[in-house]
């Protein structure tokens, strides 16, 4: 990864963590958690920054010895410059988690197994890819789907046996329906650099595979999602599968600060605007979880939906 890439990617990540509700977000802003969950992220306050990293609150007085300037804030922020003792400075201010610093550090040091995806990286002439037959099936998948104190998913993690139904399959498209997120690779290849869109709702990029495979082969992978959505998505968690799948298990789990009145796992006809086939009410366990594991799923779509308390 070219320099000034490394620099956009590790200061889009830093900068989308920021804005995200939650702990980093509540150390220099009030922000959405006291307007209500359904509030839109606020641009980030590049002095009020400065003030955290000087080791202050905002409008406190207290600083550094080596003050760190609004202007190197903005500079961090909007993907102009990072250099690794400013991102370490970040990373003590805001204690962000061992995954989120680690993550920051290996963007910033080249990795491609990380890529940060935002609404500038979809280029017009890349706005939309048809392909043909998928090249692969997938013998199980594992999803677990986690939401964020405002309700929206915060990340999700997935582990995935694909075979191959071609000579040399050399990538696999990952599909998501936001154009602001991460994606992380932590086993069975790398990230792409090109994202594209595959319909009106959806995106991709493709995860490059450690080695093609050779018909019948068969390859783990393991991927890691954090989401930044700046709006509330629909109440749900769905996963179609076009071809047989023999075993595929859905978790999702709740924050304690938002939990859900009512939620079923149900099956639908259709991704967009799909019409509900059959529903099972079900209960939150002990970790504020829901789980289901599917023997077969062959052309269906399943997952839970739910009602907001």
């Amino acid at each position: 990864m070219a320099e000034d890439d490394r620099v956009k990617q590790a200061c889009a990540y830093l900068r989308l963590l920021l804005l995200r509700p939650g702990e980093y977000q509540s150390r220099w802003t009030t922000g959405p958690d006291t307007a209500g969950p359904g509030a839109e992220p606020n641009d980030i306050d590049y002095a009020a920054v400065a003030a955290v990293l000087d080791g202050g609150e905002p409008g406190s007085g207290t600083v550094h010895v080596d003050t760190v300037d609004v202007d190197t804030v903005r500079r961090a922020l909007t993907g102009v410059e990072l250099s690794p003792a400013t991102l370490e400075r970040f990373i003590e201010a805001f204690d962000l988690t061992g995954r989120h610093a680690n993550r920051l550090r290996d963007v910033l040091r080249g990795s491609g197994a990380t890529r940060v995806i935002t609404g500038d990286a979809l280029r017009p002439a890349d706005l939309y890819q048809r392909g043909g037959p998928p090249g692969y099936e997938t013998l199980a998948m594992h999803e677990m789907h986690t939401l964020g104190p405002d309700g929206r998913p915060a990340e999700h993690q997935t582990i995935q046996v694909i075979r191959s139904t071609v000579d040399r399959l050399d990538s696999y498209p990952y599909r998501f329906d936001t154009n602001e997120l991460t994606v992380e690779v932590t086993r069975g290849g790398k990230v792409g650099q090109r994202i594209y869109r595959v319909s009106d709702s959806l995106y991709a990029v493709d995860i490059q595979l450690t080695h093609p495979l050779a018909k019948g082969e068969s390859a783990l992978m393991q991927y890691h999602t954090t989401f930044f959505y700046r709006s509330q998505p629909p109440a749900e968690f769905r996963r179609g599968l076009a071809r047989a799948t023999r075993d595929v298990s859905i978790w999702v789990t709740f924050h304690p600060q938002r939990l859900p009145k009512r939620i079923w796992s149900a099956s639908w006809d259709g991704l967009d605007q799909g019409r509900i086939l059959e529903r099972e009410s079900v209960e939150l366990d002990e970790q504020r979880s829901v789980h289901r594991r599917f023997d077969v799923v062959e052309r269906a779509i399943v997952g839970f939906y739910w009602e907001w308390a």
